[in-house]
């Protein structure tokens, strides 16, 4: 089970010319506009959809809680092509563990190491967010602090790492295996703009930035491995995150068992049986 950092008001589905003024206060709520008319009634009949999908979801979790938000007039796809990893060859029998932490555990929570959560946008770099917090919260910790005052450039890995596709996707080994050997930017040195770039690494002064001096894969399917590596620090992790676009809060237990989106694994609570994520969606 996992559960998130968002919150936002839920709207529950109702007639379908409800439906309408409920997707024109969506459009005024985001800014949202459409070009043409075609457009309009495309995207009303995917928000009309996911109204459906919400309350679906609010079913099939009921310890969590699914509503309307930035991405009400996405189709699945779009969404999955958002999400932006890649599993390499030799890691597509990867899957979901799925068994709930068992009590007696030492509960775990960095959440708090870090401010604002960051947000990805429009581009598939999940995977770069998703390393750049483990290797910045490891950072910080391996100085002796507990608050992250240093965040790192997700635009260079974007642009650098050259073994993933940027916001095409990627994957975090790749990240990490790209910091071995090149200093990291900090984000005020190389901001995000979240498309895919020339690398610039070289002309922002971050020679000297910190490297990753090592990384390791804990075993596949082994989420004792994985909860008890957290007591050292956030862990990046891949997850199934089908179901997550209209999350709200709360926590969810129905959940896919394949791997689409990089997070970082910040929490355990061996109590209520959950673990927690930091995503990258602001």
């Amino acid at each position: 089970a996992v559960v998130g950092l968002a919150a936002v008001a839920f709207l529950s589905m109702s007639s379908p010319a409800s439906n309408e003024a409920e997707f024109r206060n969506f459009m005024d709520t985001y800014r949202v506009g459409y070009g043409t008319t075609e457009e309009f009634s495309y995207r009303l009949g995917v928000f009309q959809d996911n109204l459906n999908r919400i309350a679906e979801l609010n079913k099939a979790n009921p310890d969590a809680t699914f509503a309307v938000n930035q991405f009400a007039d996405r189709t699945p796809e779009e969404m999955k092509n958002m999400m932006g990893l890649i599993i390499p060859a030799h890691k597509q029998g990867y899957k979901t563990a799925t068994h709930v932490p068992s009590k007696g555990g030492k509960n775990v929570d960095w959440t708090d190491m870090w401010g604002a959560v960051k947000n990805q946008g429009q581009c598939g770099s999940c995977w770069a967010f998703s390393a750049t917090a483990a290797f910045e919260s490891r950072w910080t910790l391996s100085n002796g602090d507990k608050k992250v005052t240093k965040s790192f450039a997700e635009q260079e890995l974007v642009d650098c790492d050259t073994k993933s596709s940027g916001c095409n996707g990627g994957w975090m080994d790749y990240a990490f295996e790209y910091l071995t050997s090149n200093g990291f930017c900090e984000e005020s040195q190389y901001p995000y703009v979240a498309r895919t770039q020339t690398c610039k690494a070289s002309s922002s002064g971050c020679a000297s930035g910190p490297t990753e001096k090592s990384y390791t894969d804990l075993p596949a399917k082994n989420e004792d491995a994985m909860l008890t590596e957290l007591a050292n620090g956030p862990i990046s992790v891949a997850v199934d995150a089908s179901t997550w676009s209209f999350y709200a809060g709360g926590i969810l237990s129905s959940c896919g068992s394949g791997l689409n989106h990089g997070v970082t694994l910040v929490a355990v609570d061996y109590d209520q049986g959950f673990a927690k994520i930091r995503n990258s969606r602001g």
